[in-house]
């Protein structure tokens, strides 16, 4: 290296070592000082946004509420109002909402009979067997009014008959086993 240095016109050292300097100066600030660059970059933005959430904090509880309120929805949407209620109370209720829905819509509402089904997964069924006189638009009507009221509820097997002979609108005998799922708690 000594002899190249000692060879080497000064002509030709000179744009070398420009040369060099200039690899050494791309080299540290490609490697050294724009991955700082990026992080403070990064960084200001997450100050920003945190800034943004501290001044507007009025907007995350109004956000905490409605997303409370959807849970609650939903909460009723799958299990009805008889979320926390014991196994007896939860038929009494079922039975008391069949009852009340039925006279809404105008379905005779025959017999309830309350009964244990078997355990699938983590949750345990309660059967109902339900049997019902009503026109088929009126049955049509309580199905949806069971379906908004009482949550998450499986009619499991059904059996409709016509009552009388009337081709228009005939009253029928429906028999059906309706389930519903709680949550076991081992």
């Amino acid at each position: 290296m000594a002899d190249f240095l000692e060879n080497t016109d000064l002509k030709t050292l000179r744009p070398l070592l420009i040369v060099v300097v200039l690899l050494l100066i791309t080299a540290q600030v490609m490697y050294l000082l724009w991955p700082q660059i990026k992080l403070f970059n990064k960084t200001t933005s997450s100050y920003e946004i945190l800034q943004h959430a501290v001044s507007s904090n009025d907007g995350l509880q109004q956000q905490l509420l409605n997303t409370g309120a959807d849970v609650q929805l939903l909460e009723h949407q799958l299990l009805g109002d008889m979320a926390g209620l014991p196994v007896k109370q939860m038929e009494s209720y079922i039975i008391g909402r069949l009852q009340k829905i039925s006279w809404e819509t105008n379905v005779e509402l025959i017999s309830v009979t309350p009964g244990a089904g078997k355990k699938v997964q983590i949750f345990q069924e309660s059967l109902f067997d339900v049997e019902l006189n009503a026109s088929y638009f009126d049955f049509f009507w309580w199905l949806q009014n069971i379906s908004r009221d009482l949550g998450f509820i499986v009619i499991k097997k059904y059996a409709i008959q016509p009552m009388d002979s009337v081709l228009s609108d005939p009253r029928l005998k429906i028999t059906l086993t309706m389930v519903s799922y709680r949550v076991v708690k081992e």
